[in-house]
């Protein structure tokens, strides 16, 4: 495994959010109503675009966590319960898919970015969240056992409801698309545009000065050391911040294509 390249930091959570955000609020147009389609929907809509101006919809393979979603956190428009791998959307496309620590999930998770390039209107934004397989984290999540991951969430970070019907955390699959290198090399191959990354401490569920806290950073800092840093203990997650060109930024890439052939 070779070194990993550096990646800018958010200043935790909410930071993120408000990065990810603000790129959904750049295209956003004065009048117009952005159709946004989170694809695996979690507990609830996190990010801040304004007040309107957006149809929400979320589809989630887990019925349980899209009753929550829809009956208890009340956020959505639309609730579809669906397999991002199989889901038909037919003609209908979206401005915005926002997936947040999905794709370590799902066995195929290449079919699954096919879709989201399918589903995302030229001009439109993907939105990806995934723990980084390459940092002391998403090594420690894809090595152990699901159990581990359950107490970890119940006990570490005081998930109570954690591996109940409906709450995470799911079992991790990490196909080989599921890493920077994988979504960068998808991108290439789909005519994407990689816009940004960022990596996110993911400490944000903790009090800073947690006991806790201090022994899982502990832990992650000795992963650093022994895996000759390797293994990030920076940040746990990255952020990929992925545009779909504009029809005519496409045919303009097409013709510049020709050329040089």
């Amino acid at each position: 495994m070779k070194a990993r390249t550096r990646i800018p930091l958010t200043n935790g959570w909410d930071h993120a959010m408000e990065v990810m955000s603000r790129e959904i609020r750049s295209i956003k147009d004065h009048g117009k109503v952005l159709e946004i389609l989170e694809a695996g929907c979690g507990q609830k809509w996190d990010l801040d675009i304004g007040d309107g101006g957006y149809v929400l919809t979320g589809i989630d393979l887990d019925p349980e966590a899209l009753r929550i979603r829809r009956d208890e956190t009340k956020d959505l428009h639309e609730g579809i319960v669906g397999d991002l791998r199989t889901a038909d959307f037919g003609q209908r496309t979206f401005d915005v898919i926002f997936n947040s620590f999905v794709l370590e999930h799902v066995p195929g998770a290449q079919q699954v970015l096919e879709n989201f390039n399918r589903w995302t209107k030229p001009g439109g934004l993907i939105i990806i969240m995934i723990p980084d397989p390459y940092s002391a984290y998403g090594f420690t999540a894809r090595m152990t056992p699901h159990w581990i991951h359950v107490l970890f969430y119940r006990l570490i970070l005081g998930w109570k409801n954690a591996g109940k019907p409906g709450y995470g955390p799911y079992k991790v699959t990490y196909d080989q698309v599921v890493s920077r290198e994988g979504i960068r090399t998808f991108c290439e191959e789909n005519g994407l545009v990689l816009a940004a990354e960022y990596g996110m401490p993911s400490s944000h569920g903790l009090n800073n000065n947690s006991p806790k806290l201090k022994l899982v950073e502990a832990y992650k800092k000795a992963l650093q050391v022994l895996s000759l840093g390797r293994l990030s203990s920076d940040y746990n997650d990255i952020i990929f911040i992925i545009r779909k060109p504009a029809l005519r930024a496409r045919a303009d890439l097409q013709v510049s294509a020709a050329l040089l052939a």
